[in-house]
């Protein structure tokens, strides 16, 4: 464990809280900054605190529509790859623990777990900060981003949408677009049906059926024999030329093959199958953003309510984008988009057109919509979300 203090601020005007988190913590480790106050009675002046301590705990006291934004104001002001933890009794709903979330709270915790739950938070941050220490600040993380696209039915163009998201986090430059700006990898783990291969143009490769069969745990050497390099210079890890049961697949193969492609990929996108095997758990457990896919027809929304509930009953912490497909993102919203969001609980985060030429030829030629159409409207809506994401989820602090 380093020896460099954490500076963190504590806002609750609870005092037993107050005194607990003092008691409970290391002097030499960390320099504790404690506010007797409500979020909201502080009136902003939170947030130039928040951007001067790494670790943010603020109390959420009955979470009402001032204390979240108040929140979500506050959480973008942190210190790059800092931690804010929200404190709230264990009967917050659901829905508002989503919204903290959303609002860029890394985790809601208990009020009366500061030992139990709250410090082992805090090591737990401490410990990766330490591992990416020369990088932390920067926002800029040593491993991999894992990127998981689900879809609430078949049919959608999740895997167009997963193919052409990994073309665009490259970010390939110069004049023939050849250098790119980033290491991507693209896994299809539709392990019977998947289309990314013919999607890139690469020959297909059995390594995923041969770890099945041989009950491999992937290495590093492995994962290089496995890549399939794509024209455009995107790692593909391609579905399995012929059929294999599903559940011949084990978690831990999963788990070593996600683990060692974040050593040497910025991003990883990861093509899920509509199937709920047990193997997606570790593709969860270690996905920075979920983006799930749909259309806004009650039975695909309803699929998607579903999903969602499914996914966060096991991985509460998961981050998931919903991706509204076949849908240009409207000036003024629909009634049925209205109906959509009511049912989901939140908003959608992204909106992808429907552009069936541009979508056809690429499919046709086996290459992204970047090369094929690059002033399609779907090319232009994916290249935002892979910018957004970007943003959002730096690549990793080294040199490519």
């Amino acid at each position: 464990m380093s020896d460099v203090v954490s500076n963190l601020l504590l806002i609750s005007s609870d005092e037993a809280v107050r005194e607990k988190l003092q008691e409970v913590l290391d002097d030499s480790v960390y320099r504790l900054n404690a506010k007797p106050y409500s979020l909201t009675s502080m009136n902003g002046t939170a947030h130039p605190l928040a951007a001067s301590h790494d670790i943010v705990i603020f109390d959420t006291d009955s979470l009402d529509d001032d204390t979240l934004a108040a929140a979500t104001s506050m959480c973008k002001q942190r210190t790059a790859g800092g931690i804010m933890i929200a404190l709230a009794d264990d009967d917050l709903p659901l829905s508002k623990q989503r919204a903290l979330k959303r609002g860029g709270v890394d985790e809601v915790l208990p009020r009366d777990g500061i030992e139990a739950e709250v410090l082992p938070q805090l090591e737990a941050w401490r410990s990766r900060r330490n591992m990416q220490f020369p990088a932390i600040w920067t926002g800029q993380a040593t491993e991999g981003k894992i990127i998981s696209v689900a879809q609430a039915r078949g049919g959608l163009g999740t895997s167009t949408f997963a193919v052409n998201l990994a073309d665009s986090l490259m970010g390939r430059m110069g004049t023939f677009k050849k250098k790119s700006q980033a290491e991507v990898a693209i896994v299809d783990l539709d392990f019977q049906f998947g289309t990314i291969a013919a999607q890139l143009d690469v020959q297909e490769s059995d390594a995923l059926w041969r770890m099945a069969m041989d009950g491999t745990v992937p290495d590093a050497a492995f994962v290089e024999g496995a890549i399939v390099k794509s024209e455009e210079g995107l790692s593909v890890i391609t579905a399995p030329s012929r059929y294999g049961p599903l559940e011949s697949i084990k978690p831990e193969q999963i788990a070593g093959l996600l683990d060692a492609l974040r050593k040497t990929h910025d991003y990883i996108i990861v093509d899920l199958p509509h199937a709920l095997v047990d193997w997606i758990e570790p593709v969860l457990s270690r996905s920075d953003n979920l983006m799930l896919a749909t259309d806004v027809t009650v039975p695909s929304v309803r699929a998607t309510r579903k999903l969602m509930d499914f996914f966060l009953a096991e991985h509460p912490d998961l981050a998931i984008q919903l991706v509204a497909v076949h849908e240009k993102k409207p000036l003024i919203l629909g009634s049925h988009h209205r109906a959509a969001m009511e049912l989901l609980e939140r908003g959608f985060d992204h909106w992808l057109p429907t552009d069936k030429r541009a979508a056809r030829d690429a499919l046709d030629r086996g290459k992204p919509l970047s090369v094929t159409s690059p002033r399609s409207s779907l090319a232009k809506a994916v290249s935002k979300v892979a910018s957004m994401t970007r943003k959002e989820l730096p690549p990793r602090a080294m040199a490519h």
